[in-house]
């Protein structure tokens, strides 16, 4: 375990390498205080010392100086006992002193006289340690360190010694090289092969290479299948790395969106042209994309339809209804079929035909392109009658348009939508919302007792790859008599680890000029591929309750419902936090603040 806080400390730190050729050694070093320390001013007692690892001739290790203001008793030392791995051992006692974050070095410290021997219990006195060698020396003349006396003890190289005896005969070497081949003599005459004997025992020389790799075979899958023996990679048999095929259904299904009526929808007596509920896709910015549509209509003939495809602002394209002229009767299909093609927004009169017992109706298959501008948005469905009728004319459920990107920029990286929301947060120039702000009616407000400290978490779903430099959210009320500190929002993906933060936001919450939807910048924007995050909020100080708060929705407690942690929509984790942690773990959610009623916060990110 650490050091209490506080407890001054240095550093000691020794280089042990060979006197030959330098090469580091290993061992250890043992450091132990001559008596058990008793701390104070922390409230410690250290009843021991410990080791330390030489590595590859060096250590290093903190331990309490000798003199550290309140530990006790005075006059303790260190005993250093030195055991490398080779060469000699070195026992000496030694102050070690410092100020508290000091580096103190081997070679600097001075052997000192050891302690004296106390008592422990109802043992009997200790009687006074002995001189070590280095102390004897010091004590008839000698003047230095411990580093100086230990080169000191080595003497001259003594004469060589006589040859000893002829040790054993030592095992037989390897065998050398092959030498060189000799010259090919003239071939011999072919000798004829004689009449097969009989049984079925073939004699072979002991050299015949089919016995000198005797082998069990392996199954041909086991041992060239993924974690065989001898795998065989995609690459190796011309084939696409394993889950290419995978994503590139993921991509197309990235690239397409289909929208499908669930239910029928009529309209009645009226001509003027108006959204279908159902059918439509959203557009990204510059660029093109492929629609079509199957379109099952019923209504009276007198009635007819009129149809049309509108774009985003700034738009081209065009579309052609490819649907039998007005007054079509003739259930055969001999009618003539409009093809020509339309601007977008450009409406068309189709024919429509009632039900029968043979009939379903009648289908309309448009179908067209849109290029995008710079303005993002949605391609929608537009249609009434083209004969005003009290005789409802009613598109059929099961109707569908279908939406390919054939070119722009990044996909939208989910599948296929089918939430068909009314609006969507490219609407309002906006990359993705935790929910539309329309339904962000309700507010949320705590306590400063029940909040300061806390991590309160909102997962938030990105479907395409962004650039994420802000976060919008809904300060409904602002109490500026609040004294706030270390108030952040910030991003953490799946893994825990936080990609952005934004400044101090405590000027900003205590503004009654900021109580409305604003954008809070983050520090440095960061590249967020598809998938969830979770924005973080911490709040610090004081405030009054109900006063301080944020919009949000009026789910409560249910916002999580069928989720558990790390996946919760809403969770809160953590306390006495005055700054975002780099790293959260997600598997500590908690929801003891969500139930009380601060929850379902509204997000949006630019």
């Amino acid at each position: 375990m650490p050091f209490p806080d506080g407890t001054p400390v240095v550093t000691l730190t020794g280089t042990l390498p060979s006197a030959v050729a330098g090469d580091g050694y290993g061992g250890q070093v043992l450091l132990t205080p001559s008596a058990i320390l008793a701390d104070s001013e922390r409230h410690a007692v250290y009843p021991g010392g410990g080791k330390v690892a030489i590595v590859d001739g060096q250590f290093s290790v903190e331990l309490i100086p000798n003199d550290a203001v309140g530990v006790d008793p005075d006059g303790w030392k260190w005993q250093v006992d030195v055991q490398p791995s080779k060469g000699r051992r070195v026992v000496f006692w030694a102050d070690i002193h410092g100020a508290d974050g000091d580096t103190v070095h081997l070679d600097e410290l001075v052997p000192a006289q050891a302690p004296g021997g106390g008592s422990s219990g109802n043992s009997g006195g200790d009687g006074a340690p002995g001189k070590s060698a280095y102390e004897i020396a010091v004590q008839q003349g000698f003047a230095g360190t411990v580093t100086q006396w230990l080169a000191s003890l080595s003497g001259p190289a003594g004469p060589t010694g006589a040859a000893g005896a002829q040790g054993p005969k030592g095992d037989t070497g390897a065998p050398g090289p092959q030498g060189a081949q000799g010259n090919t003599g003239a071939t011999g005459p072919q000798p004829q092969l004689g009449a097969a004997g009989a049984g079925d025992t073939i004699a072979l020389k002991t050299t015949d290479p089919s016995t000198t790799n005797a082998r069990s075979p392996l199954a041909h899958a086991a041992s060239h299948g993924s974690g065989g023996s001898d795998p065989i990679s995609p690459a190796a048999i011309g084939a696409e790395p394993t889950g290419t095929a995978a994503s590139a259904v993921a991509a197309l299904s990235a690239l397409t969106q289909t929208s499908v009526k669930p239910a029928d929808e009529t309209r009645t007596a009226t001509t003027t042209l108006a959204d279908d509920q159902h059918l439509y896709a959203t557009l990204d910015v510059n660029s093109t994309y492929r629609f079509r549509s199957t379109l099952l209509f019923d209504g009276p003939e007198a009635g007819d339809a009129t149809i049309t495809f509108t774009a985003p602002t700034g738009a081209s394209g065009g579309w052609s209804p490819f649907a039998g002229t007005l007054g079509t009767t003739v259930p055969d299909g001999s009618a003539q079929i409009k093809v020509a093609a339309r601007q977008l927004g450009s409406p068309s009169d189709v024919g429509v035909m009632a039900s029968s017992a043979s009939l379903a109706g009648i289908m309309l298959l448009p179908q067209g392109v849109v290029t995008t501008g710079a303005t993002p948005g949605q391609l929608r469905l537009r249609w009434a009658q083209q004969t005003s009728s009290a005789t409802p004319t009613s598109l059929k459920a099961g109707s569908n348009l279908e939406v390919v990107k054939l070119s722009g920029p990044t996909p939208a990286a989910s599948g296929i939508n089918n939430d068909f929301p009314s609006s969507y947060p490219s609407d309002q120039g906006l990359l993705a919302w935790t929910y539309d702000p329309d339904e962000a009616g309700h507010v949320t407000a705590q306590s400063a007792a029940g909040v300061a400290g806390r991590v309160t978490l909102t997962k938030i779903m990105l479907r395409k790859q962004v650039t994420w430099s802000t976060i919008w959210l809904g300060l409904s009320g602002v109490d500026a008599a609040a004294t706030l500190s270390n108030c952040y929002l910030g991003v953490y993906d799946t893994t825990g680890t936080l990609k952005g933060v934004t400044a101090d936001l405590s000027s900003t919450f205590v503004n009654a000029s900021n109580a409305k939807a604003i954008a809070l910048s983050l520090t440095a924007p960061f590249t967020a591929a598809p998938g969830q995050y979770f924005i973080a909020m911490l709040l610090n100080g004081s405030w009054a309750t109900n006063v301080f708060h944020f919009k949000c929705s009026s789910a409560g407690i249910s916002v999580n419902a069928n989720l558990t942690p790390p996946n919760l929509r809403y969770s809160n984790m953590l306390s006495g936090q005055t700054s975002l942690p780099a790293s959260i773990d997600l598997t500590q959610q908690t929801v003891s603040l969500i139930n009380t009623g601060w929850a379902s916060q509204w997000y949006a990110i630019t």
